[in-house]
């Protein structure tokens, strides 16, 4: 049996044991400091609801020069990686519009930048890649929890801040202190200036706190509304859509959204008028062109490749690129047209006083020429007939006895038949009414459109479509006044509004022109007017309408081209 040395183990125990008492014997304990929780920061990243890409948190001492390199970098997410950041996060797109990310809790009461770049991200209203966005906050308390919202608000008031960061231009930073009064004043401002969206309404209540709160519905709505107008701004300025948001920051750089800045690299002041609901709409229509433009690539793309032979197939897909650029560029041609008529229109809604409510401002139109006085330039007396003629066209048109009632309103159908060389090409039906301050009105029409093909004879024309047809009330259309009773010089009106089939609209160039027709003449009294759609940038028509008779002439500027009058029955 082995003997233990207990010589030697006892004092070792006696030695621990004495370790752990003090001097007078006492026990006592040594206590571990508990680690520094960590601030965690959660909000949603909108441009409207954003999916994916990637947020990085930067101290604010750092954060331009880490913006200015990565805007240098031909890979910005990389750039942004490699910076040091306090905190990085890939956002896993099954996380919705969502994030969460920890900053470390020693980090309690310092201002820092959130910045979120778009690789990789979609955005679900506006389509494709969302633009890099922005936010800034005072942390917390170790261990708290803070929203802070990523969005395109929150952009322009990360912006802002940056701006007066380094006030004297020499790597010295405002106190912390400075920053947020700096951060509540930009906030502030950025919700006073987007609180309303394209058309008036009220987006948020008072108090309503874009960086700040948790009302997500809200915050979405608040980012939308701001997104169209920053790619009003990026697109008629040819820049990106960051530039766009700086450009912003920096007109409400004096609590002011009013387009009192210049843009750099641009000669003249840009007029940030893009926040009406006619240039919103606009904006809408030209990522909507984009989208078709794709559509019509891929459908095309398609056909290619199901070509078997590999040099017809290649000729295929180079037709379908040239198409699609040829195609974008009309996108941008039609985009700037809209752009045109909205600065001419005052950015407003198309709010036509017509519909149920209006019935009682409108005359029964078989009334016209017996109790009520026709309008001069387009007298809706039935039976009226004006034939025309122009080039290989000949057109009739006549005010029939019918009616036809629209959004509560009776309107009078009149007939419009086009013919070349005696084969019929166009026979529409256009719905007028008039108002009782004698104002014609333009209610719709159903375009019937007809071609005749190789051996077929001039009188079986065959119908190819009814595009160019509408009616208010439908689909979103809306009427527009075809021709007032008492037109004023330099006034522009819409006509037709139904986005992408009919968008007419009319300016009055003159009331004391001067032109003839063999079916009638005016003398320094014609009303003379330009008429052009934005879906044709290129074309444009002057009238003239001679008082009593109506339209005489029709000219072409560009070409010298001419309509005229050759015979009227006028009741």
């Amino acid at each position: 049996m082995k003997r233990h040395n207990l010589t030697l183990v006892l004092p070792a125990i006696a030695l621990l044991f004495a370790s752990a008492c003090g001097n007078d014997g006492t026990s006592t304990r040594t206590t571990p400091t508990p680690p520094v929780q960590d601030i965690t920061l959660a909000g949603v990243v909108s441009d409207s609801p954003v999916l994916g890409g990637s947020v990085f948190v930067f101290e604010a001492a750092r954060i331009q020069a880490v913006l200015d390199d990565a805007s240098a970098a031909d890979d910005r997410l990389a750039s942004l990686a490699a910076a040091s950041p306090l905190a990085t996060l890939a956002r896993d797109p099954a996380a919705g519009d969502t994030y969460t990310i920890d900053v470390g809790g020693d980090l309690a009461g310092q201002a820092v930048f959130l910045v979120f770049d778009g690789t990789d991200a979609e955005d679900d209203t506006f389509g494709g890649e969302p633009p890099n966005l922005e936010s800034v906050a005072l942390l917390g308390d170790a261990g708290s929890t803070q929203n802070v919202n990523i969005s395109v608000q929150s952009s322009i008031v990360a912006a802002i801040v940056r701006a007066v960061l380094d006030p004297d231009n020499n790597g010295t930073i405002i106190d912390t202190a400075a920053i947020g009064g700096a951060i509540d004043t930009a906030n502030t401002d950025v919700a006073a200036a987007f609180r309303r969206d394209a058309i008036g309404r009220e987006i948020y209540d008072d108090g309503f706190d874009p960086l700040r709160s948790t009302d997500t519905d809200a915050v979405h709505a608040a980012s939308t509304a701001a997104g169209f107008i920053l790619r009003a701004i990026a697109t008629s300025e040819s820049i990106d859509l960051k530039d766009a948001i700086d450009t912003l920051a920096e007109d409400l750089g004096d609590g002011t959204l009013d387009g009192d800045i210049a843009l750099a690299g641009h000669d003249e002041e840009i007029d940030v008028f893009a926040n009406g609901a006619c240039s919103s709409a606009a904006v809408a229509l030209r990522h909507a062109c984009a989208v078709d433009v794709v559509d019509d690539l891929l459908e095309t793309t398609a056909i290619c490749l199901d070509m078997p032979d590999d040099e017809e197939r290649a000729d295929c897909e180079t037709d379908a690129a040239l198409d699609r650029i040829e195609s974008e560029e009309e996108c941008d041609d039609v985009f700037d047209a809209r752009l045109a008529v909205c600065e001419a229109t005052a950015d407003a809604a198309h709010e036509p006083a017509f519909g149920p409510a209006y019935a009682a401002n409108f005359v029964d139109p078989l009334d016209i020429g017996d109790t009520v006085p026709p309008n001069p330039w387009f007298p809706l007396v039935t039976g009226n007939t004006w034939l025309y003629e122009g080039g290989d066209e000949v057109i009739e048109v006549v005010v029939t006895g019918e009616t036809k009632l629209i959004q509560g309103i009776t309107c009078v159908v009149v007939v419009d038949t086009v013919t070349e060389d005696g084969a019929l090409l166009e026979l529409t039906r256009d719905w007028y009414a008039q108002d009782t301050a004698g104002d014609v009105w333009y209610c719709g029409e159903i375009a019937r459109n007809y071609e005749v093909f190789n051996g077929d004879v001039p009188d079986d024309p065959e119908l190819v479509d009814i595009e160019g047809s509408w009616k208010a009330g439908r689909d979103g259309a809306e009427p527009g006044v075809l021709l007032p009773f008492s037109p004023v010089v330099g006034a522009t009106m819409r006509q037709e509004v139904l986005f992408g089939e009919a968008e007419d609209v009319v300016d009055i160039l003159s009331l004391t022109a001067t032109e003839s027709a063999p079916g009638g003449a005016c003398n320094g009294d014609c009303l003379q007017t330009a008429d052009y759609t934005p879906l044709e940038p290129d074309a444009l028509e002057h009238k003239f309408y001679a008082p009593g008779i109506g339209l005489i002439v029709e000219t072409d500027p560009a070409t010298g081209e001419r309509l005229e009058l050759v015979e009227t029955v006028l009741n």
